[in-house]
This record gives C-alpha cells, sequence and structure tokens, in this order.
C-alpha cells in the first residue's frame, strides 16, 4: 500500500503538471505567435512587437504570476526576454533541442536560477515550461517560447491532492488490515477448534489403542493360561492312566501268567466264505497289547518338567525321548532360539516335535529323521523330516497317537502360526511350523 500510495502521488503530480503545462504551451502558441516575424532560419520580434509584449509581462498583474518570458532561435540565441540583458546572447540548452523538435518541456523547480549569470535567484516555486511557436496557419516551428510560471498556488494543489491521496491510502490499508486481522481471528479460532478436536480425537485413538492392547494382553493371557490348563488335564490323564487301568492291567497279567489256555479261534470271512484261523489271541497276550498300549498313551500325555529350560534344552529332550522310545536316531540342529520364550509356547513345539518324529518313525520307518530349529527376528521355524515312505503307503498301518496332526495344528494356529505338510521330491515327508514372535511374549 505504501508502494501504491507512492505510486498514485506521483501520476497524480505528473498529470497536474502536465496540465498545467499544456495550459501554459497553449497560452503561448495562441499569444506569442503573432509577435514573432520573419522565417524559420532568422525569426524576429520587432520593436513594435516587443513594446505590446513588454507591456504586456512587465509590471502587470500577468507579471507576477510568469516570473520571465523569453523567446529563442533554433541556433539559441535569445530575441526577447523580458530581462533585457539576455537579448542577443546564446545560451544552449537540451530542453531547445526537444522543443524545436515539437515536444512541449516542463519542469518544477524550486529556487530557481536563471543560468545565464544575469538573471536573479527566484525564492518561490516556479514551473518552467519550452514550448514550440509555429508559424500562423502552418506547422512549421519559427521559435521556441520559455516561460517561467509561480508554482506556488500549484504546489498547495498538489500537496493537498496528495494529502487527500494518503489519507485514502491509509483509511484503505486500515481498512484491509482490520479485514485481515479479523480473517486471522476467525481463522486462528477455527485451526484452535480444530486443533482441540484433533486433540480429542487423539486422545479418544490411543485410548482405544490402549484398550485394544489390552483386549489383546488380555486374549493372550487367555490363550496360554488354555494352553497350560490344556496341558493341566493331560498330565491328569496321563497319571491317572498310569496310575489306575495300567496297575490294575499289570496286576491282572501277573494272574493269568499262571493259566495255560488253549489258543482262541478267530473267524474271518473271505469272499463270504467264513475261513477259520488260530491267532497268539490268549487272555494275557491281549492284556499285554492293551498294557502297552496304555503305557505308550500315559507317556505321550505327561509333560516333562520344561518350564525352567531354554527352547533348545525342550525341544533336544523330545528327541531324547523319541531317541530312547523308539530306538531310533535322529539328527538335531538348532540356530538362533531366544533363550526366553513363554511356557505355552515352549509346550507347543515340544508337541510339535514330539508328534511329528512320532508320525515320522511310524510313517517313515525312523529313516533319516531330522529336526532343524531356527529363528530370526519375525519367526521361530521348526522343520521335523524322514526320509520314508510317507504317509500315503504306511498310514492305514499305523497305531492311533495321543496327539495327532489336528491338534498340532490348533495349537501352532492359537499362537497365530501355521503348518505345512509335503512331500519331498525323491522320498519322505518333511513337517514344517511357523510361530510369530509378536504377540507370543517374545
Amino acid at each position: 500500500m505504501a508502494i501504491l500510495g507512492e505510486w498514485l502521488n506521483g501520476q497524480i503530480a505528473e498529470n497536474q503538471l502536465r496540465s498545467r503545462t499544456e495550459s501554459g504551451a497553449l497560452y503561448m502558441e495562441g499569444f506569442l505567435a503573432r509577435h514573432v516575424e520573419g522565417s524559420a532560419q532568422d525569426p524576429q520580434v520587432s520593436q513594435t512587437r516587443s513594446k505590446e509584449l513588454d507591456d504586456l509581462l512587465i509590471g502587470t498583474d500577468l507579471a507576477r504570476r510568469v516570473e520571465g518570458f523569453k523567446i529563442w532561435r533554433n541556433d539559441g540565441m535569445v530575441i526577447y526576454s523580458t530581462n533585457k540583458s539576455l537579448i542577443g546572447r546564446v545560451f544552449p540548452s537540451p530542453n531547445l533541442k526537444r522543443a524545436f523538435a515539437g515536444q512541449v518541456v516542463a519542469q518544477l523547480e524550486y529556487g530557481h536560477d536563471d543560468g545565464e549569470g544575469d538573471g536573479e535567484k527566484a525564492d518561490r516555486s516556479l514551473i518552467e515550461i519550452y514550448a514550440p511557436i509555429y508559424r500562423a496557419g502552418t506547422h512549421d516551428i519559427i521559435a521556441v517560447g520559455e516561460l517561467y510560471e509561480d508554482a506556488d498556488e500549484f504546489v498547495v494543489q498538489r500537496d493537498m491532492v496528495q494529502r487527500q491521496t494518503w489519507a485514502i491510502v491509509g483509511a484503505t490499508t486500515l481498512a484491509i488490515m482490520a479485514l485481515l486481522y479479523l480473517i486471522v481471528q476467525r481463522a486462528s479460532n477455527i485451526i484452535a477448534h480444530q486443533r482441540t478436536t484433533l486433540k480429542m480425537q487423539l486422545a479418544q485413538a490411543q485410548t482405544l489403542a490402549e484398550q485394544n492392547t489390552e483386549l489383546r494382553k488380555a486374549a493372550d493371557r487367555a490363550r496360554m493360561d488354555a494352553t497350560k490348563s490344556n496341558e493341566q488335564i493331560l498330565n491328569r490323564i496321563g497319571a491317572d492312566l498310569h496310575d489306575g487301568p495300567v496297575q490294575l492291567l499289570s496286576l491282572l497279567i501277573l494272574k493269568l501268567g499262571g493259566f495255560s489256555e488253549a489258543p482262541i479261534q478267530c473267524a474271518t470271512t473271505i469272499d463270504s466264505a467264513p475261513v477259520v484261523s488260530e491267532v497268539d489271541l490268549t487272555p494275557s497276550h491281549i492284556a499285554g497289547q492293551v498294557l502297552t498300549e496304555l503305557r505308550e498313551l500315559s507317556t505321550g500325555l505327561v509333560m516333562p518338567e520344561i518350564e525352567h529350560m531354554t527352547l533348545e534344552s525342550a525341544l533336544g529332550m523330545a528327541v531324547d525321548q523319541h531317541e530312547y522310545t523308539t530306538g531310533s536316531k535322529v539328527t538335531q540342529h538348532y540356530d538362533g532360539l531366544p533363550e526366553r520364550v513363554v511356557h505355552p509356547l515352549k509346550i507347543c513345539l515340544y508337541r510339535v516335535v514330539q508328534e511329528g518324529l512320532n508320525n515320522a518313525f511310524q510313517h517313515g520307518g525312523g529313516r533319516d529323521q531330522r529336526v532343524s530349529a531356527s529363528a530370526d527376528p519375525l519367526t521361530i521355524t521348526v522343520v521335523i523330516a524322514d526320509d520314508g515312505p510317507g504317509f500315503g503307503l504306511n498310514l492305514a498301518q499305523g497305531r492311533r497317537r495321543p496327539l495327532g496332526l489336528q491338534g498340532i495344528r490348533n495349537r501352532v494356529e492359537a499362537f497365530g502360526g501355521r503348518v505345512e505338510i509335503r512331500k519331498r521330491p525323491r522320498s519322505g515327508t518333511e513337517l514344517q511350523v511357523v510361530v510369530p514372535m509378536e504377540g507370543n511374549g517374545i
């Protein structure tokens, strides 16, 4: 707005000066043209014409407005002046060249000095005007008139208009600033309201996140507790089987051992024709088979004390028990397993190795059994593999185990993991279990 006000004042002053200049030029054109005689090469002001000009411009009311007056020839000679000492003298001036070229030249001067050496310095503001003088009825420039006009009134009017302009610009600026202030205040209120709303929403989101975290932790604790409870139930069932039916069957076998009984005949049907065959199904033999099954069942259900073991030691115990029970050999490899794992997850992975090796021995003949477990920053991976014929050939011949693959799958999925069983390209089967670290207390 300051730049705009300055530009407007400059334009106003320039337009006022231009208007005053055009008036002076018209005055000189209409008044002086008839006093200049001769050609453009030799214009003259006769004595009679000079006397008329003096009577008009010296000692009259017009003289109070006009400080000085000159008529110039093309070569810079003064052919008439109110200051008689300047007549006939030559003073080169760039303004003369512009005026003889047809331009009206004007400028506002303060404390004007004529510059010719003999003039007196004016103590007021003057408008200096150079205007071409044309031959009457033509466009031929025969001389140039120079006029010094009193500018005090002009300066007063210009300053008044400029003050009014600055007042308008200032009032407009204040109005704009007030409007901008209101807009900024309104925007600040809106932003403050939005900030408050966002803070409330953020607080609500944080509260919900904390609630979700607590719910997830509660769910994790419930899942862990459920795993512990299931293992306690299995351990109790295994102990009850060992202390109850197993002991009774052992006593029954001891009592039956003193009796000699004939083999029992078993009838089977082949192609709708009954065939009778003798099988070793004596009561003592049947009781022995039942006892073996119950012992295996109770042994599989009872979990050894692994709570204070590392994960690697717990998995190694599962392998050692399998080797001891089956008499087979298992290759083990562990890489980067975490030292501390929550007990329910340790039980889950223990059961995975137990059931995986049981299946490898049962369906793969125990050939080249391998257990490997590794960990990265995100997951724990356990792989049980063998080089046997796979599930397809021997699945129907195997006995029912206390833990099945579906049970293992359910356990692993409870921890957010996944189970994959795939046949190896040449021979054997591979069971892979992947459990995520996150959410399982690791």
